[in-house]
């Protein structure tokens, strides 16, 4: 386990949730992400990042809005995001993105924000402080670039609001 308080996040959600829809799951738990089986909302839990034997997953979640709510393309900044992480890691067979629905409740504008994400995972037999720090400076990046409120990081099952 890693002490999140190490890095400073602006929210840390070790344990998350099945939600009826995005838009519950934002105004009831500030954002949910669809997936496959159901849609989930990050909630509080303690302050460690669990990490597992091997295979440990990290992943940035990236908008396709810039300025909080306008639609754009985000592909630049997918190559982008992957071109970094190619930096440093081999991420041939251990890298894979899927776009799919996200929501999150916008505290500039007051209101829910939904909106087609992508999230870009990479896999690793260990995943230390270090390779969060690389998530962690990334997501940084696309929040500033896409002058966004936040961007999100997923370990594992816990969620971080950079």
């Amino acid at each position: 386990m890693i002490n999140s308080k190490k890095f400073n996040f602006s929210f840390f959600m070790s344990d998350r949730k099945k939600v009826d829809s995005l838009q519950t799951g934002a105004i009831e738990n500030g954002g949910a992400t669809k997936f496959d089986d159901a849609i989930y909302s990050n909630i509080e839990g303690n302050n460690f990042i669990e990490l597992k034997e091997k295979n440990n997953q990290i992943s940035i979640f990236i908008p396709s809005t810039m300025d909080i709510n306008n639609k754009i393309d985000n592909q630049y900044y997918i190559k982008k995001s992957i071109n970094y992480l190619e930096k440093y890691y081999s991420i041939s067979n251990n890298l894979k993105y899927y776009k799919t629905t996200g929501s999150w409740f916008s505290d500039s504008l007051n209101k829910v924000i939904i909106e087609e994400i992508t999230i870009v995972t990479l896999n690793l037999i260990e995943l230390n402080e270090m390779d969060i720090n690389i998530f962690i400076t990334l997501a940084s990046m696309i929040k500033s670039e896409m002058n966004q409120e936040a961007v999100s990081i997923a370990i594992n099952e816990s969620l971080a609001i950079i």
